[in-house]
């Protein structure tokens, strides 16, 4: 079924990247990855007002709506799972620059360093550690919407199923954004 797209509200301030790189991540040592994760930041809020703003009406119709919808069901489920990605993406980064320069215990080959492993060196003992225990559900919880990008695995989950996308997205989308802030405090020392 074709519909017409438009926001709601159509104003949005996209914050400048200088600034989120050199406040905002002040803690990550590496520039490049203080600056990768800005980026990914200023896109992944872009992206939550484009969820929560964009409506749709009959096709034809944007100046004289014969009604007016959020994006919903699958749709919507599919953009909550992105924005989670996005988050997820930001956590694994700042995480894994941290736990290096902390030197937790981190898979000695780089490129095992999987946001599995990077979740692990926040581990002592089987309990986070005390820099995120505040948000370690949250973190756990992104890290399992990440896996379902498998979309064969996600398939035979019903945690992956649209539906309980939809019914969890307050809390997956509250918890990542709480996340970011937090793990943006973590200093090194």
């Amino acid at each position: 079924m074709a519909a017409d797209f438009y926001f709601i509200n159509p104003t949005f301030t996209i914050p400048s990247l200088k600034p989120v790189a050199t406040f905002k991540w002040q803690h990550i040592p590496d520039e490049d990855i203080r600056y990768s994760i800005a980026a990914e930041e200023q896109y992944l809020n872009f992206h939550l007002y484009m969820l929560e703003n964009l409506r749709h009406t009959e096709a034809g119709r944007l100046a004289n709506p014969t009604y007016v919808y959020e994006l919903g069901l699958s749709v919507r489920a599919a953009a909550v799972k992105a924005a989670v990605l996005i988050a997820a993406s930001i956590i694994e980064a700042a995480l894994r620059v941290l736990a290096e320069a902390k030197a937790y215990p981190l898979n000695d080959e780089p490129r095992r360093r999987t946001f599995g492993n990077v979740i692990k060196a926040w581990e002592q003992n089987g309990a986070p550690r005390p820099e995120v225990a505040d948000i370690w559900l949250a973190v756990k919880a992104m890290h399992e919407v990440r896996n379902f990008v498998h979309l064969h695995k996600a398939a035979k989950d019903g945690n992956a199923a649209w539906e309980n996308m939809l019914k969890s997205e307050q809390a997956l989308l509250t918890g990542a954004l709480h996340a970011i802030d937090h793990v943006s405090q973590i200093k090194i020392v």
